[in-house]
C-alpha cells in the first residue's frame, strides 16, 4: 500500500531530517514507528501527507508510493482524495466549532452520504455522540484526541496517519487510544502511527520500525521488536540514547530485521 523508498528530507540547508529512509505499511495493518525526540517521526508523517513545504521542508531524494503509484509530487488535497488522512500531533481541533462541525469539516473532500459518515463516527466514539453540540474547547484532552481521530476518519481514508496520538494524555486514556487504533484496523483501514510511547504503539501494531537520527535502525514484526532486550531497555521502560540503539543493529539477531 504505502512504500517510502530511500527518502531524504531537508529543512532548508540543515542536515537531513530523514536519511535514505525505507518503510512499508501494508493494507489492513497497523504499522508503528517509534523513536525519541528528533528521530524524524513527524517529518516522516509530513512527507507522506504532503505538508513538508508548510515548514520549509523538502523531499530531496527518493520517492513515496501509494498503491504502487508515486504521490510525492501531489498536493495534500490530492493525497486525501487518494485515501490518505493525517491526524496531526497536538490534536488541532477547531476549538470554537462544535463536535459535529469539526466532523463535517473532516468530510469536506469526501464523496458519499455525509450522514452515514457521521453515524459511523458516533458509533465508534459514543462520547462524541453525547457531546455533538458542545464546542471542542470544552472537551477534555482525551476527548479532543478522539475528535481529531474521528475527524480524520470522516474522509473515508484507506490509510490513517496518527502523529503522536498519546501525547500528553493520562495512562487510562492512552489505553483507550490503543483500543481505538485496533478498532480502526478491524474495520479495514490501515494505520501508520508514530509514537514516543513505544509500549502502546507496539502493543497494537502488526509491524514496527525504530528510528534514530532520521534512519531506520530496527524493523520487524511488533512481537519481534517487543521481545528484544534492547528495545525493552530503551523504549519499554528503560533508558538509553539513539546512539546506543544504533549500536545494537550490529548485533545478532537484530541484524536480520534492520532495514
Amino acid at each position: 500500500m504505502l512504500h517510502v523508498q530511500a527518502a531524504v528530507v531537508r529543512y532548508g540547508q540543515s542536515a537531513p531530517a530523514l536519511r535514505s529512509l525505507d518503510l512499508r505499511a501494508g493494507p489492513g495493518e497497523v504499522t508503528a514507528v517509534v523513536g525519541g525526540n528528533g528521530a524524524g517521526k513527524s517529518t516522516l508523517m509530513k512527507a507522506v501527507a504532503g505538508i513538508l513545504a508548510f515548514d520549509s521542508g523538502c523531499l530531496v531524494e527518493g520517492e513515496i508510493r501509494f498503491d504502487g503509484r508515486p504521490i510525492h509530487q501531489l498536493s495534500p488535497a490530492a493525497r486525501v482524495r487518494r485515501g490518505i488522512a493525517l491526524v496531526p500531533e497536538g490534536r488541532r481541533v477547531f476549538a470554537d466549532l462544535t463536535v459535529e462541525e469539526n466532523l463535517r469539516a473532516g468530510a469536506a473532500t469526501a464523496r458519499g452520504h455525509l450522514q452515514s459518515r457521521l453515524d459511523d463516527a458516533y458509533e465508534m466514539f459514543d462520547v462524541l455522540a453525547r457531546r455533538r453540540r458542545q464546542r471542542a474547547i470544552l472537551l477534555s484532552g482525551g476527548e479532543q484526541q478522539m475528535l481529531a481521530i474521528a475527524r480524520g476518519m470522516m474522509s473515508g481514508p484507506r490509510l490513517l496517519l496518527l502523529d503522536e496520538p498519546s501525547l500528553g494524555l493520562a495512562p487510562k486514556v492512552v489505553e483507550q487510544i490503543g483500543q481505538v487504533i485496533s478498532m480502526i484496523r478491524d474495520r479495514g483501514t490501515a494505520v501508520l502511527v508514530v509514537e514516543q510511547n513505544a509500549a502502546m504503539a507496539l502493543s497494537v501494531a502488526d509491524t514496527g520500525y525504530v528510528l534514530a537520527q532520521g534512519q531506520v535502525v530496527l524493523s520487524g514484526t511488533a512481537a519481534e521488536l517487543r521481545a528484544t532486550d534492547e528495545v525493552q531497555q530503551l523504549y519499554l521502560g528503560g533508558s538509553g540514547s539513539a546512539d546506543e540503539l544504533a549500536r545494537f543493529t550490529d548485533r545478532a539477531p537484530l541484524g536480520r530485521w534492520a532495514a
